[in-house]
């Protein structure tokens, strides 16, 4: 970890912005959260779980995180919001209340923006945020804790069930000015419920910004949340994410995170097993072109016993793109009878994309089963000829092998609004297919 001027600037724009910032009960909290932030710096790639991905642009950059920027017609992006469902809209890091939509909720749920949830004091809020994702060692988490302004809270009591899916559609669209976000989702689901929850992301085409966004999820005892992710961000655009997911006894959590915007993100989901019998699917993977750049790190830190994960993560790279996966297990000593498999496939559709695919095992235990797999080649010449024999245009058939293979990470998602939001984002990307 390295600070410089950089640093010193952000610092200095906290100093500016910390006033304004909604939630006074957080300024403690913000003030270390800076301090920590300050004392690290950038992560460099000397350190190991970023020795792929280069921040040496993006910390040189001048983003804003004050900038006051006029909100952009909303209607333009009305193809972002998935229907029947409740929406949270925020505008270039503010909340849009027009577009927000709560319906009628069972009782014991709350949904809400993170801007108006923390102006009241909150004791089980208080105790809640930033303590599933905490800032130690983690300086970009501690500078999303010290500048977040809006985002997602989400909290099912014990037994409730959301009915519908909630979206929090983050949208950028800043005109000349680099703008600063540092969006915040936080999801408590009790004990015995269930919810999904679509995070998107989207900026104007050509916008240059920076997107650091974190999400803590607490899945209780017999609980089961499903996480969608929709980074679409401006190709001008970087975008740095943590989630950071934490499982009760029985908790069961699946998420699908696809990545098709910025020139620069890395995206990280970290889970702790914190209770016997819980289970997770990670799912994610990339549509690449041009120079973009994207990173998939995970974690399934497996501390108790007779728990499950399984990580399948695929990457479809064209021009002279670069993808990173790290997939990371730890099964702990005393953490026996884990399964836990990883699974990464990279397509190369140019001679110059390129992968680094690095599935990592830490085993402490000696009653397990755990396996990983990698893959990186180019379209399977013998699939291509059988299509193209059956009358099917190469273009088309080339199309029809892409969508196969990225469609693998969907495999677990149940039909409907919010498996479409994720698909038509695919489809999107296929029709600038070459």
């Amino acid at each position: 970890m390295t600070t410089n001027e950089n640093t010193a600037r952000i610092v200095d724009s906290f100093e500016q912005a910390k006033n304004g910032l909604p939630g006074t009960w957080l300024v403690g909290a913000r003030e270390g959260a800076i301090h920590s932030f300050a004392a690290a710096g950038f992560p460099t790639q000397r350190v190991e779980s970023w020795k792929y991905t280069n921040l040496n642009r993006l910390a040189r950059g001048a983003f804003d995180p004050l900038a006051e920027i006029a909100a952009p017609d909303v209607n333009a992006w009305c193809d972002l919001f998935i229907d029947g469902c409740d929406r949270i809209v925020i505008v270039n890091g503010r909340v849009d209340p027009v577009h927000s939509t709560i319906g009628a909720l069972a009782d014991g749920v709350s949904v809400s923006a993170l801007s108006d949830a923390v102006e009241e004091i909150d004791p089980d809020l208080e105790k809640q945020l930033g303590q599933i994702a905490p800032d130690e060692g983690a300086p970009l988490v501690a500078l999303n804790t010290a500048f977040m302004r809006d985002g997602l809270v989400l909290r099912l009591a014990p037994g409730t069930v959301l009915e519908r899916p909630v979206q929090v559609v983050h949208i950028v669209d800043s005109g000349d000015t680099a703008l600063a976000l540092h969006p915040r989702t936080l999801v408590v689901a009790g004990d015995n419920s269930q919810a999904t929850v679509v995070e998107t992301f989207a900026g104007a085409e050509g916008a240059g910004y920076w997107t650091n966004a974190v999400t803590e999820i607490r899945v209780g005892k017999n609980a089961s949340v499903q996480h969608l992710k929709r980074q679409s961000e401006s190709v001008a655009a970087y975008h740095t994410a943590l989630t950071q997911v934490r499982l009760d006894r029985d908790a069961r959590f699946y998420s699908v995170a696809l990545t098709v915007g910025g020139i620069l993100s890395r995206n990280e989901v970290k889970v702790a097993f914190e209770g016997e019998g819980a289970e997770c699917k990670l799912a994610g993977g990339s549509l690449l072109r041009g120079r973009q750049h994207a990173d998939s790190t995970t974690e399934a830190d497996h501390r108790v016993p007779n728990t499950n994960s399984d990580q399948v993560f695929r990457n479809v790279l064209d021009d002279n793109s670069h993808s990173v996966f790290q997939g990371g297990v730890i099964v702990r000593k005393d953490a026996q009878k884990t399964d836990s498999s990883q699974s990464n496939r990279n397509l190369l559709l140019s001679s110059g994309a390129q992968a680094d695919t690095k599935p990592e095992l830490q085993i402490f235990a000696d009653d397990v089963k755990c396996a990983h797999g990698a893959t990186v080649g180019d379209l399977d010449k013998t699939s291509m000829f059988y299509l193209e024999s059956r009358g099917i245009p190469p273009k088309q058939a080339k199309a029809l092998l892409i969508e196969a293979f990225i469609g693998e990470i969907l495999e677990d998602v149940a039909e409907g609004s919010a498996r479409n939001h994720i698909e038509s984002a695919i489809a999107n990307w296929m029709v600038e297919a070459k």
